[in-house]
């Protein structure tokens, strides 16, 4: 899913002397959430990795179930209409929804993000000063308890300080809206209690 014109380069065409192995799946570009169907690709310099390559098909053969069904999708997902790219182009759903998410969260004070150029995802930050966070799971939970809106924290993706979080933007833009505002009031009230407004 790519916004805006950027492109994807894959790390497997860009030398061939060294190992690769790339997976993907119908999850995210095709919207088939739950069919559990993907593949791996193994390129590049596959001489060094005989046993490497003898164990993934061990693996495979005892102990991963095919999903038959999902196996047929794969190859009609990728040999059809591609309609992702009408999702993500300007006027597209994703392409609208990533607008929305992005604008009302970037106008509550003192949240900033970059503007994601692929995915589903926005990862605001927010400013320390005015959100004197020190534990960003109880924040999190806070606002769920507060809300009933659900988000991640940045610790969840290895993210060394408490100031970012993660906000999906598939919901429709009402779903949007609602859960941005909620989140708005409670950045409100978090500044508020704590003198930073």
């Amino acid at each position: 899913m790519l916004y805006d014109g950027a492109t994807h380069t894959s790390m497997a065409s860009l030398a061939d002397d060294v190992l690769f192995v790339t997976l993907n799946g119908l999850s995210k570009n095709y919207r088939a959430c739950g069919y559990r169907s993907g593949w791996m690709v193994v390129s590049g310099a596959k001489k060094n990795a005989q046993d490497y390559l003898d164990g993934l098909n061990i693996l495979a053969s005892m102990r991963l179930c095919s999903n038959v069904p999902g196996q047929y999708a794969i190859q009609t997902a990728l040999g059809g209409y591609q309609s992702i790219n009408d999702l993500v182009a300007p006027g597209g759903r994703l392409y609208k929804q990533r607008e929305l998410a992005y604008n009302l969260l970037t106008a509550i004070p003192g949240v900033t993000c970059v503007k994601p150029k692929a995915a589903l995802y926005l990862f605001p930050k927010l400013d320390h000063k005015m959100y004197p966070i020190k534990d960003d799971q109880k924040f999190i939970l806070e606002l769920l308890e507060a809300e009933k809106v659900l988000i991640v924290q940045g610790s969840g993706f290895n993210w060394k300080h408490p100031d970012h979080f993660r906000v999906v933007f598939l919901p429709n833009a009402d779903d949007l809206t609602e859960a941005i505002g909620r989140i708005a009031r409670f950045l409100e009230h978090y500044r508020k209690q704590h003198g930073t407004n």
